[in-house]
């Protein structure tokens, strides 16, 4: 592999690894509230190659590339018909932030349960 196939390979990688899926996350909805998990993705790559004559008089090519990314969750977004709100969990660790987010959205789902249940 030459390194232009090598940089082309490398990307296409990259950006299978990329997707809506990925950063935006699988939504769960219930009851008319959708919850959408939401992540930053940040990621590199890089390649290189030559090619050269050694000690010998043997001509030799060389190639590589390499990427890296790294996912991490940020918040998440409750959809409802009324508004959309985004629960942060940023700043901290992820247990310690999901467990003060994790209650709130609980309690704004039952809140909105019990209004919708009560009015019919």
């Amino acid at each position: 592999m030459n390194t232009e196939e090598i940089l082309k390979t490398v990307t296409e990688k990259v950006a299978n690894m990329i997707s809506t899926k990925t950063v935006i996350g699988e939504s769960i909805t219930i009851d008319g509230r959708t919850i959408i998990p939401v992540t930053r993705v940040s990621f590199g790559f890089g390649s290189g190659g030559g090619e050269g004559k050694g000690k010998s008089g043997d001509e030799g090519i060389g190639s590589g590339g390499g990427a890296g990314a790294i996912i991490q969750p940020i918040g998440f977004l409750v959809v409802s018909k009324e508004d959309v709100k985004m629960f942060s969990i940023q700043g901290k660790d992820m247990v310690s932030r999901l467990a003060e987010v994790v209650p709130q959205i609980m309690e704004k789902y039952k809140s909105i349960r019990e209004e919708h249940q009560s009015s019919r």
